[in-house]
């Protein structure tokens, strides 16, 4: 696997940024993954969610990201850099130059376009390091993650009703996959 070169600087479209996760983002991912809808609809989202469960995940992320198998992002304001949401890429598979993508967004920013920008300059980002598929599953009944996907350019691919997510194996989801190949739409 390939060294993943995380970018010189933030990831903008002058609205939202993305820069790698820091140490310094735990009260902000603590505090935000209090909302019981981000454990609702992220299978990976412990609850109740503490200091140590975001202190863990954050620490994980320069293997991940030096090993070429993961990248995380904070998604924050281009104006001042404050937490809006999480926007990442894992597992990355380089032989088959695909990706999945995942997000969540602090309840205060949601409907207002975060999700959906984040996640077209994560796509976009991919594309440009040589991914060229970009996966995500949305739960069934989580309606405002589709219609991110769908305003990102993403299309349903095929419903899943015993899905096993990678970073919750014990767990099953009904699920639609989604991809986008080759750009954002």
């Amino acid at each position: 696997m390939p060294t993943l070169a995380r970018p010189d600087a933030p990831l903008t479209d002058g609205i939202v940024a993305l820069r790698p996760f820091a140490l310094d983002d735990v009260p902000a991912v603590t505090a935000a993954c209090q909302d019981p809808e981000i454990a609702r609809w992220t299978a990976s989202i412990p609850s109740p969610y503490e200091e140590e469960h975001a202190r863990s995940w954050i620490a994980t992320h320069d293997s991940l990201w030096d090993q070429g198998e993961a990248a995380e992002f904070a998604v924050t304001a281009a104006s001042d850099g404050h937490l809006l949401g999480s926007f990442g890429l894992r597992p990355l598979d380089w032989a088959h130059r695909t990706a999945g993508a995942g997000y969540w967004v602090v309840a205060s920013e949601r409907g207002q376009g975060v999700a959906t920008r984040g996640l077209r300059l994560g796509a976009g980002w991919a594309h440009k390091v040589g991914l060229v598929t970009v996966e995500l599953v949305t739960m069934i009944g989580n309606r405002a993650s589709e219609r991110v996907a769908e305003k990102s350019g993403f299309h349903v691919v095929e419903e899943i009703e015993d899905y096993e997510h990678t970073m919750a194996p014990d767990q099953h989801y009904h699920v639609k996959r989604w991809l986008l190949r080759g750009g954002v739409g």
